[in-house]
């Protein structure tokens, strides 16, 4: 029987984590399922919670210096060895019972010998679990290398990977810099020459609330304007410059150059306008498009 390891990063998550985690408990299939927690410091009471559920032997847990959530979730992935499938959680949502099994059969019909990663659609909703009418995504979204460099986008807490991509992350150090844990493992996938599978359908409720570490932004104006002019503390040139140094000699000579493109936009006008223009990427919408041009245009992606 497969066995998953569903990754989960808390912090201050007291409020949400007994659903998110009653729901991942309740998960049904042909699998074996472990729950592992770090919690990345927490100030309130979850980790008495996490402790209630570990007494129950419902879960493993552990804590640790306050490393943010792009680390906290990386960290995870190189303690957790030997499963066949690894998924992230986020603490504040509400899975379907078919969410693992759904993922699961899509990477069983995959290579399992390269890198292979699935991500899914999610419902939108508010924080009482009460639907907004509408899923995080209206399109598919693009899984081009040069796409996905700069824009990202891939919601981490319906991914799920497989050894091979698990490996390459427990085999090297921990990253220095990531824009966040999500967009770069699904870089690292495809910089790799792995496969990346996407699933139309939700399988989770995706709660929208103010204390979200990661939330989708509201579509006014003025959100996405404060969006592109806010200055990333790392970007995606710190991201690509990260993934070259731990990766470089695995990468063929393509997506190596490309990273280096990456790496160094911010360092000229030019290279700015070159890779905000450039006709290699292709954003899945205009808006999407309009956003990560602006951004790189002002050096703050």
């Amino acid at each position: 029987m497969r066995t998953v390891a569903v990754l989960l990063s808390t912090y201050n998550g007291e409020k949400y984590i007994r659903e998110q985690i009653d729901s991942i408990l309740e998960q049904s299939g042909n699998f074996d399922l472990d729950l592992w927690v770090r919690d990345d410091g927490s100030k309130d009471s979850t980790q008495q919670i996490l402790q209630e559920y570990a007494q129950q032997r419902k879960l493993h847990w552990y804590t640790g210096e306050n490393l943010g959530a792009a680390h906290s979730f990386i960290d995870l992935v190189r303690k957790c060895k030997g499963y066949d499938y690894y998924a992230f959680a986020d603490q504040d949502d509400y899975w379907m019972t078919n969410k693992i099994q759904m993922g699961v059969n899509s990477l069983c019909k995959l290579n399992n010998s390269i890198p292979e990663l699935y991500f899914a659609n999610a419902e939108l909703v508010e924080s009482n679990l009460e639907p907004l009418g509408r899923n995080v995504y209206v399109s598919m979204p693009r899984k081009d290398f040069e796409t996905l460099c700069c824009a990202g986008g891939y919601l981490g807490c319906t991914m799920i990977f497989n050894a091979e991509l698990a490996k390459m992350i427990q085999n090297k150090p921990m990253p220095e810099k990531m824009f966040m844990h999500d967009f770069y493992v699904a870089v690292l996938c495809s910089a790799l020459g792995g496969g990346i599978v996407y699933d139309e359908k939700s399988y989770m409720k995706y709660r929208q609330h103010g204390n979200n570490v990661i939330g989708v932004a509201k579509g006014t104006v003025f959100s996405r304007l404060k969006e592109i002019s806010s200055k990333n503390r790392i970007g995606i040139a710190e991201q690509a410059y990260s993934l070259l140094l731990l990766y470089g000699i695995d990468l063929d000579n393509k997506q190596e150059k490309w990273l280096e493109k990456i790496s160094n936009y911010k360092k000229t006008v030019f290279s700015q306008m070159m890779l905000a223009f450039s006709t290699r990427t292709h954003y899945m919408n205009m808006n999407m498009g309009i956003k990560v041009r602006l951004s790189i245009l002002l050096g703050n992606r």
